[in-house]
Order: structure tokens, then C-alpha cells, then sequence
């Protein structure tokens, strides 16, 4: 259990938890201070520890939380994040600069439990490493207010106060691809036929090849098929459940054949995706009746979703797609709507 310091003038306390309640935390800040400043991170960390296209985080003071049910990964030596042990939801950060010892905390702001007036959107961070813009680009706009884009962190330039240094997609990133589907038509290019994923801690690793035929999308819900049957269908979820077993506002998904997963090494060789979902460093939580959802027990990665209603259909988490330089939305392979 950890204490804060006496605060001056009137004070409130947040609460916040994950979506199965075994994970909770709490802060107290200064009224004076609400509204809390709040960034999206597009780095390429935050993307593969969450699965998501971007975290979403304020600072806070020291928490009172039990880290008990909490799994603890250090992503790199200065930044450490907990995310329930049970359903995956990523809920606390902390990043410790040269010489600190108590260093910042952050915590996710979509397992608060906190009004929308509590928030301040402010800006977009790392937006470079994501080549196409990823969310930010959607996002550019909240409540009425024009949030910054920054290539990484934020600069002090009077230039670009206004707007962040991110002026727009790399040169190097590449539109969606009709020749690379033409490949896949006529087994071209092998390497530009398979669409590589990973979590952070590379626990989970597989690879999905690209739909051939009627036979891909045999049994597959009609209503999440792709009118361009050489990409995979996209989409962007805003749902409750989504938003507390991953701590994100927006889970961004993707909806490919069972039969075009194949998990990748180290395994002494591929195989083909395990019924029960369950490989590498993977947890199962069953977020209601007929609903699994797995996420990487070691960095706490979404990974995927999984209804009784569309068996052959798995929902995997965009954020963990490789191939950065063709943009995170990965618009090469998949179809957005």
C-alpha cells in the first residue's frame, strides 16, 4: 500500500479498476488541477504492450493500489506497467528518469471512473513511428478541440504550439497496394503474402496470410467480410467491455480466417492456430458466456476475441501488426469502415 503526502486546499479522489474488479487503484489530486492534462501515445512500446493503435494516460500523484493482483513489466529499463492479472487491462505506468526513485506515474484514463469533464485532450505523442497517423489522424479533433500531433515527444518551438511538428504521413510509408494483392493472387512475393504479429515481449507471435479464394471466407459472418476479398475486414470499437480488458477508449480489430493463422516460431515449426486460442505466453478470460478473449500473460498485450456465434471467425488486435513502415493501419492488408 502506498500513502501520499497532505495536500493543500479541497482534493478529490478518483477510483479506477479493470473489467473483471480484481485490479483497482486510487488517486487524489487538487481540484485546482482538474482538468487532467491527457496524451495519446502512438509509440511503437505502447502499441505492442497494449495492443491497441495508442494508450491513453494522465500523470498522478503516488497511487494507493495493491499490486497483488497486478502483473508487473518493465518495457524497458526506465518504464515499468501493470496490467491485471486476470483480464489483461493495462492500468498503471511508471517511468523513472536518471537519478529519480519515486519517478511519474500514469495511469489509464479509460478505467477511471471519472466524467468526461474531468479530461483535458491535449496531444498526440510519437505520432512518427506510426508512418500513416494512426489513430491520431482520426483523432485530431475532441470536444471541440484541436489536439497537437507531435513527431515524438512535445518541443518548446513557438512554431508549432499550436499544431505539434507532425505534419503528415512519411514519404516512406506506402498506400494500399494493388500490386502486392496481385502478388498474392498469382504467389508472388512470399514475404509480402504473410502479415507478421507480435506482443512487446514477443511471447506471442504469429502470421496471417493473405485470403485465396472462396475457401477463405467459407463460414465466416457475412457482415464482417472485406469488398475487396484480397484484404481482411477492419473496424474500430468503441464498446464498453473492449475499453475496460484493455484500458483503451478504442480497440481497433481485424477479422481474418481461422484457416489463415498460423503460429510462428520459436516453435520447432509453424502450426496452425490452436482451437482454444491459447499459445505462447497467451491467458484466456472469458468476459461473459460465449466470449474469450486472450491477452500475453508477460507484457499484457490484447491479443484477440473469440464468440461462440461466429466460431470461425477470431478478432485480433491491430496494434500488434508488424510492417510499421507500411503505416500501423496497415491499409496494404486490411479494409477500414
Amino acid at each position: 500500500m502506498t500513502t501520499n503526502p497532505p495536500q493543500n486546499g479541497p482534493t478529490r479522489t478518483f477510483t479506477a479498476s479493470c473489467h473483471c474488479r480484481h485490479s483497482t487503484l486510487s488517486f487524489t489530486v487538487p481540484v485546482s488541477r482538474i482538468p487532467l492534462p491527457v496524451h495519446f501515445c502512438h509509440c511503437s512500446a505502447c502499441r505492442h504492450t497494449h495492443g491497441t493503435l495508442c494508450s491513453i494516460h494522465t500523470r498522478i500523484p503516488r497511487p494507493e493500489v495493491n499490486l497483488s493482483s497486478f502483473t508487473a513489466y518493465e518495457s524497458s529499463n526506465r518504464v515499468t506497467r501493470w496490467f491485471c492479472s486476470t483480464c489483461g487491462a493495462h492500468m498503471l505506468d511508471r517511468a523513472l528518469e536518471e537519478g529519480e526513485t519515486e519517478g511519474r506515474w500514469y495511469v489509464a484514463v479509460s478505467v477511471v471512473d471519472a466524467e468526461e469533464e474531468v479530461w483535458d485532450f491535449q496531444k498526440h505523442i510519437f505520432v512518427q513511428s506510426t508512418g500513416d497517423g494512426g489513430l491520431a489522424t482520426l483523432l485530431g479533433e475532441i470536444h471541440g478541440k484541436q489536439l497537437t500531433l507531435w513527431k515524438e515527444r512535445p518541443n518548446r518551438d513557438k512554431e508549432f504550439e499550436h499544431t505539434g511538428d507532425w505534419i503528415g504521413p512519411s514519404t516512406t510509408s506506402t498506400s494500399p497496394s494493388t500490386n502486392i494483392a496481385e502478388s498474392a493472387e498469382h504467389g508472388g512475393n512470399q514475404e509480402k503474402n504473410i502479415l507478421k504479429a507480435r506482443c512487446h515481449c514477443n511471447g506471442i507471435s504469429f502470421s496471417i496470410s493473405r485470403p485465396r479464394g472462396a475457401e477463405t471466407w467459407s463460414g465466416m459472418d457475412p457482415t464482417l467480410l472485406p469488398r475487396d476479398r484480397k484484404k481482411y475486414f477492419a473496424v474500430h470499437d468503441a464498446c464498453t467491455t473492449c475499453r475496460f480488458t484493455s484500458s483503451s477508449r478504442i480497440v481497433s480489430w481485424f477479422f481474418p480466417s481461422r484457416t489463415s493463422i498460423t503460429i510462428a516460431p520459436p516453435w520447432p515449426e509453424h502450426i496452425p492456430y490452436p482451437d482454444d486460442g491459447l499459445f505462447g505466453t497467451a491467458k484466456l478470460y472469458e468476459s461473459s458466456d460465449g466470449v474469450r478473449r486472450t491477452f500475453c500473460g508477460v507484457c499484457g498485450a490484447t491479443v484477440s476475441y473469440w464468440c461462440r456465434e461466429r466460431a470461425e471467425m477470431v478478432d485480433f488486435a491491430v496494434g500488434l501488426l508488424e510492417g510499421e513502415g507500411q503505416g500501423v493501419r496497415r491499409e496494404d492488408w486490411l479494409e477500414w469502415r
